[in-house]
């Protein structure tokens, strides 16, 4: 396959059942050609290890790791019921970044519950791998990038309850080009937005209020240099409720107004 075609393909996706310690990998030392692999428990239990340790991958969790990094997984040798697993392995073209980003907002274990929508694009992939039912390579790549995006936005759903300071931050991030404010986003996080302000900055060394004017004075930069929209097209799309409060905040941030920018 040349090195420019943009489309990501599955190597291979299968399910498997493992009953031994001798199941185990090293990633640092695999052979082959470089491939990102999610690996869902269906039920037992393997380990993984990283930098950070080993722990193990429950049902309703999967494994994301990559063919050339230093992390490992197996068989659990202290289990006694057998371990059954499903997993795709498939190009990192086009996909790498985006499963970069969940491993690193997330971590390499992350929750895929039997009834998640994530769970059931896995899969497909599969069940289409098997029976050669891709109807062609759009659809196969299409699939890839659905499974990745709807992994990445559960592990945010997740964090509402488990962590809502986190799932604030993921909200603001995802949600800034809307006309969000702080007392809406506290709600969603189901805290005050009292709480919400004062943990946020601890744990981010950034008020939430300066991180959403932030991000969408950046992004109002970058429409600026690259449309020809008005100024006023350009303060709604970038989340600002008028052009007189994105003019203000344009030129508290860069010293101009948005007008001498261009």
């Amino acid at each position: 396959m040349p090195a420019s075609d943009p489309f990501p393909v599955v190597n291979v996706a299968a399910e498997e059942i493992q009953l031994s310690a001798a199941y185990q990998f090293e990633n640092a030392s695999r052979e082959g050609r470089t491939a990102l692999v999610i690996q869902r428990t269906q039920s037992g239990a393997a380990w993984f290890r990283d930098p950070a340790g080993r722990r193990l991958v429950a049902p309703g969790h999967a494994m994301l790791f990559t063919h050339d990094e230093p992390t490992a997984y197996g068989y659990p040798p202290e289990s006694a019921e057998p371990y059954r697993l499903r997993f795709a392995s498939f190009s990192p073209t086009g996909t790498r970044a985006l499963f970069d980003r969940i491993r690193t907002d997330f971590g390499p274990i992350v929750r895929m519950p039997d009834a998640a929508e994530a769970t059931a694009l896995l899969d497909e992939i599969i069940q289409r791998y098997r029976q050669r039912q891709f109807r062609d390579r759009l659809h196969e790549s299409e699939l890839l990038y659905r499974l990745l995006i709807t992994l990445y936005r559960e592990q945010v759903q997740g964090t509402r309850t488990s962590d809502p300071i986190e799932f604030g931050h993921h909200y603001v991030r995802n949600h800034f080009r809307s006309p969000v404010n702080l007392k809406g986003i506290a709600q969603k996080c189901g805290i005050s937005r009292e709480h919400f302000i004062r943990e946020f900055s601890v744990r981010y060394a950034e008020p939430p209020g300066a991180m959403l004017r932030r991000l969408r004075l950046e992004h109002a930069r970058a429409m600026l240099a690259g449309t020809s929209l008005s100024i006023e097209d350009v303060a709604l799309a970038s989340g600002f409720t008028s052009s007189n409060t994105f003019c203000r905040a344009y030129r508290g941030k860069f010293g101009h107004s948005p007008g001498a920018a261009r």
